[in-house]
């Protein structure tokens, strides 16, 4: 029976079968084997470990057009603020995060060049022919990669809600370039359950109710014979995670060749841009709960796949984010920038709903929310939103900063948190720990 067991959790905790890998997540009925097995050779030559649930991570989302400040920054301080409308979709989590503001970068102006600044506190352009390349530092989410991330499948993971240019990008590596991005929930989904060498083959796998469940199917009912009644209903949740993915991504697929009613054919992508978000999040939690990565970034750029707003659409919403004190247009923005709430409060859900050995996923997973534009009609990079939720911090309340503190001292805070030695970080001059608990 041990080497029964050694099998189906072998690969670092990974279900295997005919080209799919998938891995689980953390299962209390196997953490004394997998601790006497450490570093014991197995059939595929890694040692078994299950995920490590107590080591922190890290969630990273960038809006590139900002959030309206009329509706996102509460008019109270402390924790009996009332919710403006862009955080209602938040309010039953409101224990579980801080909104911040007053923060911004001191050093970065330009409007719409503060985005690709907002993780790295810097924006260096420099001018090449007739050309502006843009010149960055590493930033937070990369730094936290190196830390956490030398014992995961992943060091980190880039992805994205629409395509994402280098001027939406939100992660640089230490020689100032962009890290790439992935926005296709397909592509995600293969690189953390799918072995195969045939993308084509995957896809039509997915669109024939093949699921990559399928082929580890019989080891997973084994391996859930020696589980825990706790842990046979962690296992379900999960696999039935992966399930649902599955049948978003079909969903995408067939988007492909069915238009609605009225509207012609959408040839060059899968969904709209919620339905995306949405999986690219899911995928996101898959990937924190088995421990594939600890580190996450997420972009939501401005345009790209539509936005659906009941009956209308919309393929760009910069105009609505440069509003000019339209009420009209703010109201469209304001119902657009609901959805970006209402998708991270389903995340949020998400993580809090997940099981560890330590109380949930949200408990140990710090996620960031926010721009590095702080109103986008009047090109302002001041007072940036900024939502912090989850990682153990103490929460519930509106932090109000003095004007122009550096959103790098809640970088600070936060890296501290995830355990790294570190007292600055690009334009910082302190902390926030006094407000959040650090």
């Amino acid at each position: 029976m041990l080497n029964q067991r050694c099998q189906l959790i072998s690969r670092r905790g990974y279900l295997a079968g005919s080209g799919a890998a998938v891995a689980l997540p953390f299962l209390e009925s196997l953490a004394m084997p997998n601790a006497a097995l450490a570093g014991k050779a197995i059939s595929d030559g890694s040692r078994s470990s299950e995920p490590t649930t107590a080591s922190p991570r890290l969630v990273c989302m960038g809006v590139s057009l900002s959030m309206y400040p009329g509706e996102w920054n509460p008019k109270q301080t402390g924790r009996d603020y009332a919710a403006p409308k862009l955080i209602e979709p938040l309010e039953d989590l409101r224990d579980d995060f801080t909104l911040i503001s007053n923060a911004d970068h001191p050093g970065v102006t330009g409007g719409h060049k503060g985005t690709p600044a907002f993780l790295s506190g810097v924006y260096k352009p420099e001018r090449v022919g007739q050309s502006i390349v843009i010149r960055n530092q590493v930033t937070f989410d990369q730094l936290a990669a190196r830390a956490l991330g030398n014992e995961t499948r992943f060091q980190s993971l880039q992805l994205g809600a629409s395509s994402v240019g280098v001027a939406d990008s939100l992660s640089w590596d230490e020689k100032g370039i962009p890290m790439p991005t992935t926005t296709d929930p397909l592509e995600i989904y293969r690189r953390l359950f799918v072995d195969d060498a045939d993308p084509a083959k995957t896809a039509r796998d997915i669109m024939m109710g093949r699921s990559v469940l399928q082929l580890v199917n019989a080891d997973a009912k084994v391996l859930a014979r020696e589980l825990s009644k706790t842990d046979q209903a962690r296992l379900d949740q999960y696999l039935t995670s992966v399930q649902d993915i599955e049948a978003g991504i079909r969903r995408q697929l067939q988007w492909l060749k069915t238009p609605k009613p009225g509207v012609p054919p959408i040839t060059d992508r899968a969904t709209n841009y919620h339905e995306n978000l949405d999986l690219i999040l899911e995928l996101t939690a898959l990937a924190l709960q088995t421990d594939s990565s600890r580190v996450v970034s997420v972009a939501l750029p401005g345009k790209g796949m539509p936005i659906e707003i009941g009956d209308a659409r919309v393929n760009d919403y910069h105009g609505q984010s440069h509003h000019g004190k339209d009420p009209e247009v703010i109201q469209k923005l304001v119902e657009i920038e609901r959805l970006h709430t209402q998708s991270l409060a389903k995340f949020l859900h998400r993580l809090k709903s997940t099981p560890t050995n330590e109380g949930n996923l949200l408990d140990c997973t710090q996620v960031l929310f926010g721009s590095g534009l702080g109103n986008a009609s009047s090109h302002s990079n001041r007072d940036l939103p900024v939502l912090v939720a989850g990682g153990g911090f103490r929460h519930g309340s509106h932090v109000k900063l003095r004007e122009g503190t550096p959103l790098c001292n809640v970088f600070v805070t936060m890296m501290q948190k995830l355990g790294m030695e570190m007292d600055s970080f690009a334009g910082s001059n302190g902390t926030v720990n006094e407000f959040m608990g650090a």
